[in-house]
């Protein structure tokens, strides 16, 4: 494997067209075509379904593509940080998080904070929780982004925002003809969950266990938040997720509230050791979001609204 093939696969997965994924790359589409050819005999399987209309990824291509965009995360860091030791001056901040992290929000925060700081690079690190925990205790992060319910006791934290939840459900078993349903008034069907490092499946646990509600998981795990729709359409068992992790075409999904009416969402903290804060540019950013944060994250909320 080459890191321009992993490139040119990643790309033709967010574009979903090879010409558009050619266009992106600054590569001819053969090059791209014969590339990704390549990459898939080496692995083993097709990443992409072709036809002369449309390009879909395959089951295979859902499960390598959070492997892919990993190396070339690994890539990037790697970069980033040799750029850091050899120019000592121009500070990196390091931010991690896992993938049910809404980047809207996180943009609404970075964007301002970089403008007002050109000597600060942000470097974003996407990770699976255990891989998030390791890189805060042993600094190759500065600061995480984790919901709530599952952040270490001995970390710092600031509040960042809140994602609210909503109920897929199975297809054909619908709990209600309202846009919006409680969690207790819930039909007992199985909710398919994630491999567990996201985020979702802990949050989901602490959530139903407040309300008394059982939660039953389908016995099997979904790659990816997409798989979860299309599993529910398909009518394998329900699901749960937050509004920042909902396809734009879905049509169907229930606005979830708790058992006294009020919203049921995801809280995400910004988090970090003690001995972060004490790097001028970390405290910087901790002070800019300390400040400016409520009010940033309010009118992204009011954005989104409308």
């Amino acid at each position: 494997m080459k890191i321009r093939q992993i490139q040119f696969a990643v790309t033709v997965a967010e574009t979903e067209s090879f010409s558009l994924a050619a266009e992106r790359c600054n590569a001819t589409q053969p090059t791209l075509s014969n590339a990704v050819s390549q990459l898939e005999k080496d692995l083993g399987g097709k990443l992409f379904s072709r036809t002369t209309r449309k390009v879909e990824i395959t089951p295979f291509g859902r499960h390598m593509l959070p492997y892919l965009q990993a190396i070339l995360s690994a890539e990037s860091e790697a970069l980033a940080a040799a750029a850091g030791f050899h120019n000592p001056e121009q500070k990196l901040l390091k931010i991690g998080f896992s993938p049910l992290v809404d980047m809207h929000m996180v943009a609404s925060l970075t964007t301002p904070f970089s403008r007002q700081r050109d000597d600060v690079d942000l470097f974003f690190k996407e990770c699976l929780l255990d891989d998030l925990a390791d890189r805060i205790e042993t600094g190759a992060i500065d600061l995480a982004i984790l919901p709530a319910d599952i952040v270490p006791d001995h970390l710092d934290r600031l509040p960042f925002y809140a994602d609210p939840l909503f109920y897929l459900p199975q297809h054909g078993v619908s709990p209600s003809d309202a846009s919006v349903v409680s969690l207790s008034d819930l039909p007992d069907d199985p909710v398919i969950m994630t491999g567990g490092g996201c985020g979702l499946n802990k949050s989901l646990e602490v959530l139903f266990a407040q309300e008394g509600k059982d939660l039953t998981p389908y016995p099997g795990y979904a790659m990816s938040y997409p798989v979860i729709e299309d599993w529910t359409w398909m009518g394998l068992g329900a699901g749960v997720l937050p509004k920042a992790k909902l396809s734009g075409g879905h049509v169907g999904a229930h606005r979830l509230v708790r058992s006294n009416g009020q919203a049921a969402e995801f809280q995400f903290l910004w988090v970090w050791r003690r001995e972060a804060r004490d790097v001028s540019h970390v405290h910087a950013f901790l002070e800019f979001i300390r400040q400016n944060g409520p009010r940033l994250v309010a009118g992204q909320v009011r954005l989104e609204a409308v």
